[in-house]
């Protein structure tokens, strides 16, 4: 049944649906609140401070975005679940509540959404720039009187390391297995692409993979075309055939339609034979490394091996 419930701002409509979604967890039933996009995280602490450490499993946070990513892959979509930025924030938050008595400084915060949101961000700049927990942790050691909160951060970025092997995969990861894997070739820089290209902001209909006639992907090509490639000196344009997925096929048509008018050439780079994502997908979820290996990088085989292999529950 649909309800609704009216009235003005301050009237405690906020306060009626947290007493209503506790009054459910309590009686051992789930609920999904939907917010929007900027309010995940706020919404994850709030669901933390309302109903505390047993009841607050029983409630998930999403956007209309992160709901339809987490039907996809439940139901048939990717067999190794990438991290919003909500989840990695929650993660974090529960890597300082499993380090309480190792962590003193920082442990306060950890009801914090800003501050696990921060704590995520700055994880996700040391994995970029190659560095890990444990050698975060060595190198702190003679930091003078910052040496105790670098210390208190390593021990949080490598429980979130722990946690995240059996939760999904972070995407600063799938970012540098990209460098990984290009490492020798010396003409290749690999940089993130942010909010503007192939976003969910711009072209959300590649991440929802519905109808490719309803993919809007102008705007994207329009904004590459007019506004980032010249300013990154870009002329041409490599994308990967597609002969799966109708929603990138469609992109890749549009490409070829739009981009030349801007002065940039696309050009359409075969599918090599039995190379396939979702087979790759498939592997994982059947635990069948052995099949996998030949058709990725080593350095993402590596990867897979340790995160999903015996004794890695694959997400």
């Amino acid at each position: 049944m649909l309800k609704f419930v009216l009235g003005g701002s301050g009237s405690g409509k906020t306060t009626l649906l947290y007493q209503r979604v506790k009054a459910r967890a309590e009686a051992g039933q789930r609920s999904i609140l939907l917010v929007p996009e900027q309010f995940t995280s706020s919404t994850e602490g709030r669901i933390y401070r309302e109903l505390g450490d047993s009841l607050s499993g029983l409630v998930e946070s999403f956007s209309f975005t992160s709901l339809a990513e987490k039907i996809l892959s439940t139901e048939g979509g990717a067999a190794v679940q990438t991290l919003s930025d909500a989840g990695r924030t929650v993660l974090v938050r529960r890597a300082l509540e499993e380090l309480q008595d190792n962590v003193h400084y920082y442990y306060r915060h950890r009801r914090s959404a800003a501050f696990c949101q921060m704590a995520a961000e700055t994880i996700d700049e040391l994995k970029s720039a190659g560095l890990s927990g444990q050698q975060l942790y060595a190198l702190a050691r003679n930091c003078g009187t910052e040496s105790g909160k670098l210390s208190e951060l390593a021990l949080i970025f490598q429980g979130y390391e722990t946690l995240l092997a059996h939760t999904g995969m972070d995407p600063a990861d799938r970012l540098e297995l990209v460098r990984r894997g290009t490492a020798d070739l010396p003409n290749v820089d690999v940089v993130p692409g942010g909010d503007y290209i192939i976003s969910r902001a711009t072209f959300p209909a590649y991440f929802l993979q519905g109808d490719p006639e309803q993919a809007r992907c102008d705007l994207e090509l329009t904004l590459f075309g007019k506004r980032i490639a010249p300013a990154l000196g870009i002329t041409r344009r490599f994308v990967g055939q597609e002969p799966y997925s109708p929603v990138t096929a469609r992109y890749n048509q549009r490409m070829q339609a739009l981009l030349p008018q801007w002065g940039i050439r696309v050009e359409e780079i075969p599918r090599l034979e039995g190379i396939s994502a979702s087979r790759v997908r498939q592997l994982l979820r059947q635990g069948r490394l052995a099949e996998l290996q030949p058709l990725v990088p080593e350095t993402t085989y590596a990867y897979c091996r340790d995160h999903f292999g015996a004794g890695a529950p694959c997400p």
